[in-house]
């Protein structure tokens, strides 16, 4: 059976393990329509990056965008709101160079120092909660937790509000990348059009009044631009980081614990030697990518991998399968956390479009493992769970994962 029927990301058996396919089509067709999905998918190293570097031929106005049924109303919803106004993933230059230097800037001006203070704070409080019980659902109780009050505390935006910006979040989720029904997408556009007045109250009020948060800063910086930035853009921006800044970084932690979990001989390199954890983190970035695959549309005729591609064209670059490609990474399916080509990885992307989270990512990550090692002694995997996967085309990591320790 050809590539373009046999690709199902959401079948069980690839959804559990997509790198065999990963795998066959690098060298068999790294280059293949998915019937399923509706798009291009891109799977070497080389031919990725090469699309990464050239956002004039490549745009990414359309990046977390799957292919959709949508109804006119939903359509004119979208087009007339924040949704429209593209901010960071989601745009191409001029307009994406102007909003990333100025998120950029707002987070030039947190130190590393404040950062790590903040979340070791907050991984704290959350060990707290269920240090004593001996058990825990990982992925609830700590791994969406962390990341989720960590973005929204550097923003700014209240912690009682905290449910209701992660409801919006999933919202946004499944507006681009879920079909809904009709009626299902009427009521998640209406959700997303309350978030996009949360974010342009507390937009205008920093305006009136800066405090000591990301959006102060945010705001600031956007004032220092020659020509404005209109608020639906910084809405959008607000809630891309919201979004960004706890989805990815939530999946990260829950594959990283399960695969040094898995792998007890890796577990115990943590437990060993505390340095080891910056390398435990890549490892897992490259071996278990939490963002498995972004979008990009053709801007006119190109051949890539030897498959001439029309304008219009819609691909998924498929950073997971890049980050198992035997030409970067011996022995890629090995998760062996003293690989020295680790770093090489495409986790958060590259050129333009590069992260601009990737530090604070990365900390969490450190501190997470580094407050679950010192804290919890004899973690372990729960024994007789399956696992399972978040089901969409972007996003890889786990619903559950049940873990137990010596309380």
């Amino acid at each position: 059976m050809a590539l373009d029927t046999e690709f199902n990301p959401f079948d069980g058996t690839q959804l559990a393990d997509p790198y065999p396919v990963y795998a066959r089509a690098r060298r068999e067709e790294p280059v293949f329509f998915s019937q399923v999905l509706r798009m291009w998918y891109v799977t070497r190293y080389d031919d990725i990056v090469s699309v990464m570097r050239d956002p004039v031929r490549f745009s990414s106005a359309d990046s977390v965008d799957a292919p959709q049924d949508r109804t006119p109303e939903t359509l004119r919803a979208i087009a007339e709101s924040w949704l429209s106004h593209n901010s960071l993933t989601n745009n191409d230059p001029p307009s994406h160079t102007v909003v990333r230097r100025v998120v950029t800037q707002a987070f030039g001006q947190r130190s590393r120092a404040d950062l790590e203070r903040r979340v070791r704070a907050i991984a704290g409080d959350l060990i707290d909660g269920f240090a004593a019980d001996g058990r825990a659902e990982f992925v609830s109780q700590f791994g969406f937790p962390l990341p989720l009050r960590v973005i929204l505390n550097l923003l700014g935006a209240p912690e009682e509000d905290q449910a209701l910006l992660k409801r919006w979040s999933d919202d946004w989720i499944a507006l681009v990348l879920s079909p809904l029904s009709p009626l299902e997408q009427v009521e998640t556009v209406a959700r997303l059009m309350e978030c996009g007045r949360y974010w342009t109250d507390l937009i205008e009020a920093r305006r009136a009044q800066p405090r000591d948060d990301l959006l102060s800063d945010m705001v600031a910086a956007a004032a220092q631009e020659p020509e404005p930035i209109p608020v639906p853009q910084l809405v959008n921006a607000c809630a891309t980081l919201t979004l960004a800044g706890h989805e990815t970084t939530a999946n990260l932690l829950g594959n990283c614990l399960r695969q040094l979990l898995s792998l007890p001989e890796q577990w115990r390199l943590i437990h060993a030697d505390p340095a080891n954890i910056p390398r435990a983190v890549e490892e897992t970035l490259r071996a278990d990518t939490s963002v498995h695959a972004l979008m990009r549309t053709t801007t006119e005729p190109v051949e890539l991998g030897g498959v001439a591609l029309p304008k219009g064209a819609r691909l998924a670059l498929l950073f997971a399968s890049a980050n198992h490609d035997e030409g970067y990474f011996s022995d890629p399916a090995r998760f062996d956390l003293r690989r020295e080509t680790s770093k090489a990885h495409l986790a958060f992307g590259h050129g333009i479009h590069f992260c601009v989270g990737a530090p604070l990512a990365r900390l969490e990550g450190q501190v997470a493992l580094e407050v679950l090692n010192n804290r919890l002694a004899g973690l372990r995997l729960a024994g007789g769970q399956e696992f399972a996967w978040v089901v969409n085309p972007i996003h890889r990591g786990l619903r559950q994962l049940h873990i137990e320790w010596d309380a």
